[in-house]
């Protein structure tokens, strides 16, 4: 690994947030059907999940080195800032004022007279309250009252933004805090298997710790960068390994991450497999996955859900990706030019 620019990071992200897409089909659509693959190969995850996790194992390496290139704090907070929230306050802004008019249940003077709807886009600013719903609004999906599920885990992503600060300000930004943050992810992990999962607390952390522990990898990754090698017959080895640790019965530890992490990054400086310079110019990985879900829920309430799934998926994404480069080439980019 090296810290060339020529790397399929954009690639691989857009190919997760697609594949976002996929897996929300499944509860969106109303099918009955399992994801396939999840099935076929006993996982203990979802693609969903994993599609997440890959996000933030790429997330915890380039933030690491934003963090560490960055000549103060206020210029490593502004790029984030910037990254993350005009894209997604603008999507915020038309559910509310564009899509939630023409959509809601509810007569066109009570939806406006609701304090609800202009209280939505300022809730994407604390961004835990992103998903909240809007008076009306997909109330009679089959997902009902979901405005835009998929931004939970902004939250989460911009809480391991604060922590990198945090541990670059504590002069202790390194391998070994990396390695021990790591390690009391995965003694956790496994603790937690003891208890119940349907109890709160407990469910949310099992959702939370493998987003935590990806990053963490991914942070990993950057520190031992110049020591890793990439060839054919470790790579194979680290693959089986992932498969191994992936199985319902063991993927409790979240262990199989660091095997991914290290696939990730395998397909991302491959000398063999070379999309270096796709979404140099366009990266709507970020737009695809702000803007799916809720064109999901839209699609299913014009269509009262009666596609083929298929169809679904596919319309899905033939209707976002024009959304997502829009986003990026109107928004996204040009604010970007002030970081």
């Amino acid at each position: 690994m090296n810290n060339t620019r020529e790397n399929n990071f954009n690639i691989i992200r857009l190919s997760a947030a697609l594949l976002v897409i996929y897996v929300h089909s499944f509860s969106i659509f109303h099918t009955t059907k399992k994801e396939p693959i999840v099935s076929f190969l006993h996982l203990g995850f979802g693609l969903g999940e994993f599609a997440v996790t890959v996000f933030f194992i790429i997330s915890g390496y380039l933030i690491t080195a934003s963090y560490i290139k960055s000549e103060t704090n206020f210029r490593y907070f502004k790029a984030r800032v910037l990254r993350i929230y005009p894209g997604l306050i603008v999507v915020m802004l038309l559910t509310a004022f564009l899509v939630g008019p023409f959509l809601t249940r509810l007569d066109i003077k009570s939806y406006f007279q609701s304090i609800e709807v202009y209280l939505y886009p300022i809730k994407g600013i604390p961004l835990f309250t992103a998903t909240s719903g809007i008076p009306g609004l997909f109330t009679e999906n089959h997902y009902p009252n979901a405005v835009n599920g998929s931004l939970w885990t902004l939250f989460w992503e911009f809480l391991c933004y604060i922590g990198v600060a945090v541990l670059g300000n504590l002069k202790i930004l390194n391998k070994l805090t990396v390695q021990l943050m790591m390690a009391c992810v995965i003694v956790t992990s496994v603790i937690l298997s003891f208890f119940s999962k349907y109890q709160f607390i407990m469910h949310s952390l099992v959702i939370v710790l493998p987003l935590f522990l990806a990053f963490f990898t991914g942070m990993l990754f950057y520190f031992i960068k110049s020591n890793i090698k990439f060839e054919i017959k470790w790579t194979c080895i680290v693959l089986i390994s992932f498969i191994i640790l992936s199985n319902e019965n063991l993927s409790f530890t979240n262990l199989y991450l660091l095997p991914l992490a290290y696939l990730v990054f395998a397909l991302s400086y491959s000398k063999h497999i070379r999309f270096y310079h796709f979404g140099s110019k366009y990266d709507i990985s970020y737009g695809t996955y702000i803007y799916a879900f809720l064109i999901q829920q839209i699609l299913y309430q014009i269509t009262e859900g009666s596609l083929p799934f298929f169809a679904n998926v596919t319309l899905s994404i033939v209707i976002t990706i024009p959304f997502a480069f829009l986003s990026y080439v109107l928004i996204e980019k040009p604010i970007m030019k002030f970081k």
